[in-house]
């Protein structure tokens, strides 16, 4: 695949959100102890403000009324008017009005309101105490005195009373929270285990199926089955590219079974073309050899006997008879040819016209007995060619000794070389007998004959060697006949010695 693939449930994902669960829990779970303790906490200063503010006020008023208590009973031991001279009530007014500020308690209203009443009192009987005769109101200050003090004390046993209940609800709002907390984060635990379990569950079920699946055809079950996709992530990118990849080993295979197919029919065909090719060979070979072991046993046992005219036809005959011999033999030579074009040649840079004129001159004077005009046209520009020099030489002799084999008398045969494109080309040219059209396709088989070529008393292996003589010099050759109007044979090889890389030539 060029780029990424998008899931809409993949696996990374799945893993990111479940990562994030915990988080999510400790998140919650965060917040709401915050909120329990700022509830915790409210209830402290709740405590702290009302409770405590009215105990602290009450025990500044007790402070006061010691200190003015004191200053009464010095005064009856020492009877020193000047210590009644200072009974400062203010500091005592204000604790009793701060009692009153910090109400919190039910009843505690009324008790500040006595107490305030009574301050009244107290605070007229503090003042007669700057009289001439302060003695009269000593017994009246103590009592006043003693029941300020008791009511003080009813407001602090009150506040105290509040603060324990205070202290209660919170101890409770603490133990409440914390089993909140506690069977939230257990709630928390159990849900993020079971959803876990089931993204588990879901993230390996695909992989299972795939794993048996492969396991399945590892032991010997469907060669390359097609595996259901379960899922839309990574796991079922994988099962869909194992599809892929089976359906293009099925089709692989269905291809190397055609070719395999292909491959044991052309061996079928070529197995009875050398069949055929045994036994017309034993056939053509037997038949001159019969006529020639005739004709000596005929020269041997009555050449007394026989004309001078008979004998020179069965001379002749033997002639014939030893030629036709002597060609077969020369074509199965080329067999042992053909499979030695395979092993690796040592090649040269040779001149191609001189090349091609020292291999023709043998053939120049069989074409001129046999009446048939041999021409050669070599282009000038021509350079030397890497050219294996034994092998080579025997494509061109063969090519131009079959046209002149198939040329009749009076017919020319023309072998033309030029240079074209970072190629060589050759052609060789006769207006012999032609070929036939459904011949034509299969001339450069090997053992491949046909009937004309047998009545000349070949065997047809020499254009299959050709072919692979051009080939392994990184060219091709073609061929272009029409009966009765001869034959062109066209090949090319590159000038560098190797495969060119210009575009190779279009002979169609």
């Amino acid at each position: 695949m060029t780029a990424e693939r998008t899931f809409r449930k993949s696996i990374r994902n799945k893993i990111f959100f479940v990562s994030l669960l915990p988080v999510i829990a400790l998140v919650v779970v965060a917040t709401i102890n915050s909120r329990h303790l700022d509830s915790l906490g409210r209830s402290a200063e709740l405590i702290m403000s009302r409770n405590y503010g009215s105990i602290k006020a009450a025990q500044k008023a007790r402070q006061a009324m010691e200190d003015n208590r004191t200053k009464v009973t010095r005064f009856l031991f020492e009877k020193d008017p000047e210590v009644l001279a200072d009974l400062p009530t203010a500091t005592l007014e204000e604790a009793l009005l701060a009692c009153g500020q910090h109400i919190a308690e039910t009843g505690e209203q009324r008790l500040v309101t006595s107490l305030l009443d009574t301050f009244e009192s107290y605070r007229e009987t503090l003042a007669r105490l700057s009289s001439p005769a302060p003695e009269a109101h000593i017994e009246e200050f103590f009592n006043l005195t003693q029941l300020l003090a008791a009511e003080l004390n009813q407001l602090v046993e009150l506040n105290e009373l509040g603060m324990e209940r205070a202290e209660q609800e919170t101890r409770e709002l603490g133990q409440r929270a914390q089993r909140h907390s506690l069977f939230f984060l257990l709630g928390t635990i159990v849900w993020i285990v079971l959803l876990n379990y089931a993204l588990s569950f879901q993230v390996a079920r695909p992989i299972r199926a795939l794993a048996r699946q492969l396991a399945a055809t590892r032991q010997g079950g469907e060669r390359y089955p097609a595996m259901p996709v379960l899922s839309d992530d990574e796991t079922g990118l994988l099962t869909e590219e194992f599809n892929r990849l089976f359906k293009n080993l099925a089709a692989y295979d269905r291809h190397n079974a055609a070719i395999l197919a292909a491959e044991r029919e052309k061996v079928r065909h070529a197995e009875e073309a050398k069949t055929r090719f045994i036994a017309d060979l034993s056939h053509q070979l037997k038949t001159p050899m019969t006529s020639l072991v005739m004709g000596v046993n005929l020269l041997h046992e009555k050449r007394d006997r026989l004309s001078a005219e008979r004998i020179a036809i069965l001379l002749d005959t033997a002639r014939d008879d030893c030629s036709r011999l002597a060609q077969l033999i020369n074509e199965l030579v080329d067999i042992s040819r053909l499979e030695g074009v395979i092993r690796p040649a040592v090649r040269e840079r040779l001149n191609v016209a001189d090349l091609i004129r020292e291999s023709l001159k043998p053939l120049r004077q069989h074409a001129e007995e046999k009446g048939v005009e041999l021409v050669i046209a070599i282009a000038p520009d021509l350079p030397p060619l890497q050219l294996d020099s034994m092998r080579f030489p025997w494509v061109i002799t063969n090519l131009v000794s079959n046209a002149i084999r198939h040329t009749r008398a009076g017919g020319q045969v023309e072998l033309a070389v030029e240079r074209k494109d970072g190629w060589v080309h050759f052609s060789c040219r006769d207006n012999g007998c032609g070929i036939e059209p459904h011949n034509l396709p299969r001339i450069f088989e090997r053992y491949t004959q046909f009937s004309e070529r047998e009545k000349l008393g070949t065997v047809g292996l020499g254009l299959a060697i050709v072919k692979e003589v051009i080939e392994h010099h990184g060219g091709d050759i073609t061929a272009e006949s029409s009966p009765g109007q001869g034959t062109l044979f066209t090949f090319w090889i590159p000038e560098s010695g190797e495969e060119s890389h210009a575009a190779r030539p279009d002979h169609r």
